[in-house]
């Protein structure tokens, strides 16, 4: 028995030792990097959305609609004599046809420009970059896939290398994503063996090898109390006739 779980031991050992290392080290730099940077925080301007404003009612906005309407709160963000304000919107979804109105005016909003979400995403960064890119993407990259499109994405250039997902219809920040996110998301793949979505913590890569690991924890421990474990003191009968 004991040779059976020394044989296992080393055998598991070769075969795991690359992604228990990559555990370790994967563990290590998620821990040291700074999640606030991460999330790219440090860049971003937040601003509340003020619901005190709202004059009109809800009853009002859903009068112009169909009975099986139904309404949610949003907000519309606006860049206006240089001040970055959010206006509270009544968000109404009248047979999948979506509609928003200001909640202070009760007027219907029209959809955001190109120089709108230009004005925004750069009222919205806090960074020391100059903006290069605006594009409306209509397939989202891996960075951001747990979005929907459409979606801005807006790069600016800076030593982050940050990229601002907006959103088409409020203006708001969705996502930030910098050199600091692509880092800790390269190790997260590693550590939790996703290597396409990377965000699958139930992958079976993962599951049969975290059940390997746990097999050569056991079979360690086993190999330990064999070894270190009290012997029996054989005693000298003739000794202990005397």
């Amino acid at each position: 028995m004991i040779k059976l779980f020394r044989s296992l031991h080393n055998w598991l050992g070769l075969i795991l030792v690359a992604q228990i290392a990559l555990w370790f080290l994967s563990g290590l730099v998620m821990a040291v990097l700074p999640i606030e940077q991460v999330r790219g925080e440090h860049l971003r301007r937040v601003v509340s959305t003020p619901w005190q404003q709202a004059a009109v009612s809800p009853q009002q906005v859903l009068q112009h609609h169909s009975k099986e309407a139904s309404l949610s709160l949003s907000q519309r963000l606006s860049w206006q004599h240089n001040q970055l304000s959010a206006l509270p919107v009544y968000l109404v979804n009248d047979g999948g046809n979506l509609y928003r109105y200001s909640a202070a005016s009760g007027k219907a909003l029209t959809a955001l420009t190109e120089q709108d979400i230009r004005q925004l995403a750069q009222a919205q960064y806090q960074g020391n970059g100059e903006l290069q890119t605006a594009r409306l993407l209509q397939q989202l990259p891996q960075e951001v896939q747990q979005l929907s499109a459409p979606l801005w994405q807006l790069q600016f250039a800076d030593s982050d290398n940050s990229r601002f997902y907006l959103d088409p219809a409020t203006g708001a920040v969705l996502r930030i994503r910098t050199n600091n996110w692509r880092w800790f998301d390269f190790f997260w793949m590693l550590h939790i063996m996703d290597y396409q979505d990377r965000s699958n913590f139930n992958s079976p890569l993962l599951i049969a090898f975290s059940a390997s690991a746990l097999l050569f924890t056991l079979s360690g421990i086993m190999l330990l109390w064999q070894r270190f474990r009290p012997r029996k003191r054989h005693t000298n009968p003739a000794t202990s006739s005397n």
